[in-house]
């Protein structure tokens, strides 16, 4: 099944942007997650400050974590907290941008650091189906990716 997740991420980012989003939303494990089901998750506010290469970022981002985003669409198997050790969340944009965070890190059974999906910035919404993953923390803004289009867990060789 990882085996299949991999592909189908690969041939999304290969494919390009357009095909890789679900018409309203994202995909989360190769699956439609529209932008309706994240609005019902629960919320958590971040303030975070990070260098970018246009000068620091000080905002306050609104989103549900990630972890609840991949709990509600079943890319996580709470029943095996230690999978978490060797497993990895690949985040796209609709640019093609790629960052990866350890699945360890937003795990409750480990870092829990609160990562999210965030909708809003500064009070703002990011636009209908926009979304940016925001990781506090990082000194730099580097996996923060704007206009999420894919996540997927993915298993480390």
């Amino acid at each position: 099944m990882k085996i299949l997740r991999f592909l189908f991420v690969l041939f999304a980012v290969l494919a390009g942007p357009a095909w890789a989003a679900a018409p309203d939303g994202i995909t989360v494990d190769g699956a439609p997650f529209t932008a309706a089901t994240i609005e019902k998750l629960p919320v958590v506010r971040l303030k975070i400050s990070f260098g970018t290469d246009h000068g620091p970022l000080n905002a306050s981002f609104t989103g549900p974590l990630l972890w609840t985003v991949l709990n509600a669409a079943h890319a996580v198997d709470t029943a095996k907290p230690k999978d978490a050790v060797r497993d990895y969340v690949l985040v796209t944009g609709s640019d093609g941008y790629t960052a990866v965070i350890a699945l360890g890190e937003i795990a409750p059974a480990f870092e829990n650091k609160q990562v999210i999906l965030a909708e809003s910035m500064n009070g703002t919404p990011l636009g209908d189906g926009h979304f940016r993953i925001v990781v506090p923390g990082d000194a730099r803004g580097g996996r923060s990716v704007n206009d999420v289009v894919s996540i997927a867990v993915m298993t480390a060789p």
